[in-house]
C-alpha cells in the first residue's frame, strides 16, 4: 500500500493512500483532526468534499479547489448547484457539448435549411451535402447535434432550452426571487353547460365558515383562486371518515392538557406521507398553519413535539391493537378480496446502535443488519395487514402466525401463497391443520417434470404476455432422512400433495406447484401463483415508489444521551498519519546520510543544494509527527457518541415506532385506492389515474360545495 503526505497550508495536512486494488484515497486533516476524506478517482466524491471543506470554514474556494483538484470557478459552481438544487444535483454529471460549438451561425445556417429540405436524410448525408455547399468538411457528429436541438426546440412543451447548469441556478434564482403566492388559477366553467349550471346554483349558497381561523383563512384563499398546495389532501378525508378514523384511534387514551392527542399525531404522519414528505425533519418543507387545517388544528406539531408524542405511543406498545382493527374494518366494508392471501417479505436495511440480526440485503447484495416487514394481501395486492420482525426469525413461523390472525379475522379456512422461502415438508403438515396453502414445487427435478405425459396438459392460462398449458396429479412428497434426524425424528414425514405443472407454450420449459387443496380448479391455482409475480411483489415497488418504506422514523439527537462511549475514529487515522511520518522521515534522513557521504569525498554545489532541501522538508516533517503526537495526547480514546455524531440525526431502529409509521402508510395506500375507485369513471384511460396519484400535492379551485381539479 503507497502513501504519502502533503502540507498544504500551517493548518491543514493531506494524507494519500492507495490500497492494493488501486484506489487512491485522501483524507483532510485540520489542525491535526481528520475532517474530510474522498475517493481521488470518483468525481462525485470529490465535489462533496470540496464543498464540505469551504462551508465547514476550513478553506477557501481556492484551496479546496486545489485539494480535490478543481478549479475554484467550478468549486463556486458546486456550491451554488447543492444551495439551490441539494445534494442529488450536485452528484449529477451534467458536461459534455450541448450543440456544436465548433461551426459559426453561417454554416450552422445551412445545415438547418437541409434538415429542412430532407428530413428523411440521414447525418452523414447531409454533413455530405453541406461540405459540397461549403466546400469544407463536416462532421457527422455536428448534424446529430443540431438536428436534436432542433427537435428540442419544435417541442411544444419545452418552454426553454436549459444548456449549462449555470442557466439552471439563474432560473433558481429568479423563481426564488418571484412570489407566486398571489397568482389566480382559472378555470373555464363557462364552456361546458353542466359546469355552468352547477355554478350558478352553488354561488346562491352561503361559503362555508369554520370557526378556527386557520381554515377560514384556507376557505378565502381558495375562493380567490390562490395555490394551495395541501387542498387536494382534504379528499383523504372521505377515507379517514369511511373507516371512522376516530373510532379506530380510540384504543389510546386522551391526556388531558395535551395540545396533541394520538390521533393528531398519526393523523399528521398520515397526511405527511400523503403529501410525499419522505421524514419527519421534512415537515420543516411545509407550512404548519396548512397542515394543522388537514388534521383539524390551528398548525401542526413541529418535529421535536412529534418525536416526542410517537415516543409515548411506542410505549404504549398497542401498533398490534391498531393493525387488528383496521383489517377487521377492512373486510367488513369488502375493501379486501378473501379468496386469496399472498404473503412476502421485504428487508429493510438499519443504519442504528441497537445490535441486532442480519439479514441479506439484496439491492446492495451484502448481509447488514436489518428488520423484516412481511405484507398479507389479497389478489389485487391490497395489503390487509403487515408483520415486521427481526432477521433471526424464519419465514415458516411469520406464515403460521399470518395464517392465525386470518382465521382470527374470521376467514375459516384461508388460502396462502408464498414463495419456495416456506418450503417445509414438516411445516406443510402442521400448517394442513389450519389452512391451504399454494408454493412452488422443490426438490423435483427437470426430468421427472418432463417424464409427465403431454396429454394430461388439457388446461390453458395466460399470465401477461405468456400463455401456459396446466396440468396436475397426485403426488407424495417426503423430507430426507438428515433432515428427520435433524429435528430429532427417526422416521421422514411423508404428505400426499397437488402437483400443479405449467409449461410455458413458447419455450416448453415446466415448472412445478405444490398445493393441498383439492377444491380449486387447477386454473385457479396455477393463476394464484402466478399472481404472486405480480400484484403482491408489485405492492413493495408501490410502496417505495409513493411512500418511503425503508425510512426509520428514529430518535432525536436527545434520545442518544444514555448511549455508551464508543472509540474514537480520529485515534486511528492520526496514528496513521504519523507512522507514514516516520516512514517519509527515515527515507529523507537515508537520503541526507547519503549526500553528506558523498560530499566528504568530494564539493558540491548542487549535492549542498539538495541537501539544503531536504533538510527543510526533515524539519516540517518532524514538526508535523510532533504536532500530531502531541495533539494524540490530548484526544480521548473514547467519546461519546454525540461527539461521533457532531450534532448530525442518526436514524436509530425500533420496531414499535417502526410499525406505526408503517401503519400510517399503508392507511395512505389505501387512502389512494379509494380515490382512484373515484376517479376511474371519469378517465378513458386507467393509467392516466395512476400518473394523477403520483402528484404529491394537488391544487384545487374552491366554489362552494365543489371541488374541482
Amino acid at each position: 500500500m503507497e502513501r504519502s503526505t502533503e502540507k498544504i497550508t500551517d493548518d491543514i495536512f493531506v494524507l494519500k493512500a492507495k490500497s492494493k486494488n488501486g484506489v487512491l484515497t485522501s483524507t483532510v486533516f485540520f489542525k491535526y483532526i481528520p475532517v474530510v476524506k474522498f475517493d481521488t478517482s470518483d468525481n462525485a466524491e470529490r465535489r462533496i468534499a470540496a464543498v464540505s471543506l469551504v462551508e465547514q470554514g476550513i478553506c477557501s474556494r481556492e484551496t479546496a479547489g486545489s485539494i480535490c483538484k478543481f478549479h475554484r470557478n467550478s468549486v463556486s459552481k458546486f456550491m451554488a448547484i447543492k444551495s439551490h438544487f441539494g445534494i442529488k444535483a450536485l452528484l449529477a454529471d451534467n458536461r459534455g457539448l450541448k450543440k456544436p460549438l465548433k461551426y459559426n451561425n453561417d454554416i450552422q445556417q445551412t445545415i438547418l435549411c437541409i434538415l429542412e429540405t430532407h428530413p428523411e436524410w440521414k447525418d452523414y448525408q447531409i454533413a455530405n451535402q453541406a461540405a459540397i455547399e461549403l466546400g469544407t468538411e463536416i462532421c457527422r457528429s455536428a448534424v446529430a447535434r443540431i438536428r436534436t436541438s432542433l427537435a428540442s426546440n419544435n417541442n411544444k412543451e419545452q418552454l426553454f432550452a436549459i444548456e449549462t447548469m449555470h442557466d439552471l441556478i439563474d432560473i433558481a434564482k429568479t423563481i426564488d426571487e418571484e412570489n407566486n403566492d398571489n397568482e389566480q388559477l382559472e378555470l373555464n366553467f363557462e364552456a361546458d353547460p353542466e359546469f355552468k349550471q352547477k355554478k350558478d346554483e352553488f354561488s346562491k349558497d352561503a361559503s362555508p365558515r369554520s370557526p378556527v381561523k386557520s381554515e377560514q383563512d384556507l376557505i378565502k384563499r381558495l375562493q380567490l383562486g390562490e395555490r394551495c398546495p395541501i387542498a387536494g389532501s382534504f379528499m383523504h378525508h372521505l377515507f379517514l371518515q369511511e373507516i371512522n378514523y376516530s373510532n379506530l384511534m380510540s384504543c389510546f387514551s386522551d391526556i388531558a392538557g395535551n395540545t396533541y392527542q394520538a390521533a393528531d399525531i398519526l393523523k399528521t404522519l398520515f397526511f405527511k406521507i400523503a403529501n410525499d414528505i419522505k421524514s419527519i425533519e421534512g415537515l420543516k418543507l411545509i407550512n404548519s398553519s396548512s397542515l394543522g387545517a388537514l388534521i383539524g388544528k390551528s398548525r401542526s406539531p413541529d418535529k421535536d413535539i412529534l418525536r416526542e408524542q410517537l415516543k409515548n405511543l411506542a410505549m404504549s406498545n398497542l401498533s398490534g391493537v391498531l393493525i387488528d382493527k383496521f383489517a377487521r374494518v377492512l373486510l367488513e366494508q369488502h375493501r379486501i378480496d378473501p379468496e386469496v392471501f399472498f404473503i412476502d417479505g421485504h428487508f429493510l436495511p438499519y443504519y442504528g446502535l441497537h445490535v441486532i440480526a442480519k439479514g441479506y440485503y439484496t439491492v446492495r447484495r451484502l448481509a447488514m443488519k436489518g428488520n423484516e416487514l412481511y405484507a398479507i394481501s389479497d389478489l389485487q395486492g391490497r395489503p390487509l395487514f403487515f408483520i415486521t420482525e427481526s432477521n433471526e426469525i424464519d419465514f415458516r413461523p411469520i406464515i403460521s402466525q399470518a395464517a392465525d390472525k386470518l382465521i382470527e379475522l374470521g376467514i375459516t379456512r384461508p388460502i396462502l401463497t408464498f414463495d419456495r422461502g416456506g418450503y417445509g415438508i414438516q411445516f406443510f403438515s402442521e400448517l394442513i391443520g389450519k389452512a391451504d396453502f399454494v408454493t412452488w414445487a422443490k426438490y423435483i427435478t427437470d426430468k421427472q417434470l418432463n417424464a409427465i405425459d403431454d396429454d394430461s396438459f388439457i388446461h390453458c392460462i395466460a399470465s401477461g404476455k405468456k400463455r401456459y398449458l396446466v396440468s396436475d396429479q397426485q403426488r407424495t412428497v417426503s423430507e430426507s432422512i438428515q433432515t428427520a434426524k435433524k429435528d430429532g425424528r427417526t422416521k421422514p414425514i411423508q404428505l400426499k400433495l397437488r402437483l400443479v405443472v405449467l409449461q410455458n407454450i413458447k419455450t416448453g420449459k415446466r415448472i412445478g406447484i405444490y398445493t393441498n387443496n383439492n377444491i380449486k380448479s387447477v386454473g385457479d391455482i396455477a393463476y394464484y401463483m402466478l399472481s404472486r409475480w405480480g400484484d403482491s411483489e408489485n405492492l413493495y415497488k408501490e410502496l417505495m415508489a409513493k411512500f418511503n418504506i425503508n425510512y426509520h422514523p428514529g430518535y432525536d439527537i436527545d434520545e442518544l444521551q444514555d448511549q455508551p462511549f464508543v472509540d474514537n475514529p480520529d485515534i486511528k487515522l492520526m496514528k496513521e498519519a504519523i507512522k507514514i511520518l516516520k516512514h517519509e522521515i527515515e527515507k529523507l534522513t537515508e537520503q541526507e546520510q547519503n549526500i553528506v557521504n558523498r560530499l566528504e569525498k568530494r564539493k558540491d554545489k548542487r549535492l549542498d543544494a539538495r541537501l539544503l532541501k531536504i533538510n527543510k522538508q526533515l524539519e516540517e516533517k518532524n514538526n508535523d509527527k510532533n504536532n500530531f503526537e502531541q495533539k494524540l495526547n490530548t484526544v480521548p480514546e473514547k467519546i461519546s457518541i454525540l461527539e461521533l455524531l457532531q450534532g448530525k440525526k442518526m436514524s436509530r431502529c425500533d420496531l414499535e415506532k417502526k410499525k406505526l409509521y408503517d401503519f400510517m402508510q399503508f392507511m395512505a395506500l389505501h387512502s389512494y385506492e379509494r380515490l382512484k375507485e373515484i376517479f376511474k369513471e371519469h378517465y378513458s384511460d386507467q393509467r392516466d389515474i395512476v400518473k394523477f396519484h403520483h402528484i404529491p400535492q394537488w391544487e384545487f379551485q374552491y366554489i362552494p360545495h365543489l371541488f374541482l381539479i
